[in-house]
């Protein structure tokens, strides 16, 4: 009875011990889930922080002030807007981001062309390119991918529109494309400042601004863009990598599979 009383209590022991490893193995996804979760509402909660305490402030300040001529009060309502247009497009850009890093479950996918979503994606950068007499340069081909045109044009005007604001006037962005296989290789290259090496692990971070020129640029913006870029061909099993040289340029390369269809033998 002994012996049978000591097998049984080693084997519930092994089974609590298995349970137990399977049950943190089971939870783990859902931890890091949570995790994630938590520290995307800390950045966001800290970014919106900043424009609300300067819209609150500059409010009450004017409104403490009983000499506040009519020109003033425009300037200061004109600030406001500026700063709620900000936070609009931070609040879209959020759900955008939150959208793609759901797996997109609302997204649709089809068959297209790249040179529909090339060309368009030119024609929604070129206004800034023009200010800069920036030229875009299109060395793609057309093959046929599956995904979704929308977003995956949404992540190409993220591309050029980094790319031309970080190029000095009067030079070139160049978007190519190089097929192996059944891989796409679409590149966007430009003449611009450059990415230190230290930023480059961290640029697709949320929320991220390189300690660099390209912040002293001072163009603005939450540090999103790259992040939803990133999301977005993430949501089409791509990849995408980066080489820069200060004041050289910069390239980012974008690994998209090709549709497999009559159309890509």
């Amino acid at each position: 009875m002994e012996t049978l009383a000591a097998i049984n209590g080693i084997i519930l022991l092994i089974a609590g011990g298995l349970g137990y490893f399977l049950a943190g193995k089971t939870l783990q996804p859902i931890k890091t889930m949570l995790d994630e979760q938590n520290r995307f509402i800390g950045d966001a909660s800290h970014e919106l922080r900043t424009p609300l305490t300067a819209l609150k402030t500059t409010t009450e300040v004017a409104l403490r002030n009983k000499n506040l001529s009519l020109a003033d009060t425009k300037k200061i309502l004109a600030e406001n807007v500026t700063e709620i247009n900000q936070l609009q497009t931070l609040s879209d850009n959020l759900l955008q981001l939150t959208q793609y890093q759901n797996n997109g479950s609302s997204t649709h996918f089809k068959y297209f062309s790249l040179a529909d979503i090339v060309q368009l994606a030119i024609k929604r950068t070129t206004p800034l390119a023009d200010k800069k007499r920036i030229k875009i340069r299109n060395q793609t081909s057309n093959p046929q991918l599956f995904g979704n045109p929308i977003s995956l044009t949404d992540a190409l005007v993220i591309f050029l529109d980094n790319a031309i604001k970080y190029s000095p006037n009067l030079s070139v962005v160049t978007i190519s494309s190089a097929r192996q296989k059944d891989e796409l290789f679409l590149s966007i290259k430009d003449q611009g400042i450059g990415i230190d090496q230290k930023d480059l692990p961290h640029i697709f971070d949320r929320f991220y601004r390189a300690d660099s020129a390209r912040a002293k640029a001072n163009f603005g913006g939450y540090g999103l863009g790259l992040s939803i870029a990133k999301a977005v061909i993430d949501l089409h099993r791509g990849a995408i990598s980066v080489t820069s040289k200060k004041n050289k340029g910069t390239t980012f390369t974008i690994k998209l599979p090709v549709a497999k269809n009559k159309n890509n033998e």
